[in-house]
């Protein structure tokens, strides 16, 4: 009876076009073929999964359900998603960010106003209402429709455009330099860390830091790092007297490799060299 149900009220086949849009591997036709494969290949596997509820619910058949965030992220309205398997994901979601339980929980996608209703508020407004009285640290970064709100070591995207809240961005690919600034201006206020960036080119930024108090072989140390390896250079200068770390970034488009993950961790560095 619980397979039926999930049959009657998963709907991913009209999807297709959605997952071949986002492939780009082979020709628009190979693409759309692929995608269909796809859906019906994971379709059956969900129907199976959620059959047996009890697996569903404590080791589903996608590793940490990355099946179902990736419909979130094509947009696949909620209503077409595996039901059981969304209300466990809802669910662990609430508890992580309510109660802190739970592992894993980073690049979880999910509908802007399904998010609001798990964490028991009404709005965006309310949302940071309730959490700046919760969180001992927080901070948030806003440019058009993209809205960053980081605290006590959770990070959430609000997409308005899209609908679409990101928990805990670690890979979200930085290609150009308004989401590059957002996240600069988030971890900034978070880490309280004075910082600018310049465009010296439509491509090369630099951050400039102000580290008073570091010294030269911190520096040396941070440069050989393995965050350091996302971008160009990593050196001390000195502007008007004071002592500044350079740090610069020659940005690839589309084929960037930079990742908010990374500018979280190139910030939490800098902050402990700070002491």
């Amino acid at each position: 009876m619980v397979g039926r149900f999930v049959v009657i009220t998963m709907e991913l086949k009209k999807h297709n076009t959605e997952l071949a849009q986002r492939m780009h591997l082979l020709d628009e036709s190979s693409d759309m073929t692929l995608a269909r494969e796809l859906i019906e290949l994971h379709e059956e596997k969900c129907r199976e999964c959620q059959e047996d509820r009890l697996r569903c619910a404590t080791n589903p058949a996608c590793k940490n359900r990355n099946f179902l965030n990736a419909l979130i992220e094509i947009g696949v309205e909620p209503h077409d998603l595996p039901r059981f398997c969304y209300s466990q994901y809802l669910n662990q979601v609430r508890r992580f960010v309510l109660e802190g339980k739970g592992l894993g929980h980073v690049d979880r996608r999910l509908p802007i106003k399904d998010l609001l209703s798990t964490l028991k508020v009404s709005s965006i407004r309310h949302f940071r209402t309730k959490f700046s009285k919760i969180w001992k640290k927080s901070s948030v970064s806003q440019a058009a429709d993209i809205m960053l709100v980081s605290g006590d070591g959770l990070l959430f995207k609000f997409d308005f455009s899209r609908g679409i809240a990101t928990l805990n961005p670690v890979h979200d690919v930085i290609t150009g330099l308004e989401e590059f600034n957002l996240y600069v201006n988030l971890f900034a206020r978070y880490y309280d860390l004075a910082v600018e960036v310049r465009d010296l080119t439509s491509n090369w930024w630099l951050l400039v830091f102000d580290v008073a108090g570091i010294e030269a072989a911190e520096v040396r140390s941070l440069a050989k790092s393995k965050v350091a390896r996302e971008f160009e250079e990593v050196y001390l200068a000195e502007e008007d007297g004071k002592k500044k770390l350079h740090i610069e970034l020659i940005s690839k488009g589309q084929y960037s490799t930079l990742e908010s993950g990374h500018l979280r961790e190139l910030f939490e560095k800098i902050e402990k060299m700070k002491g």
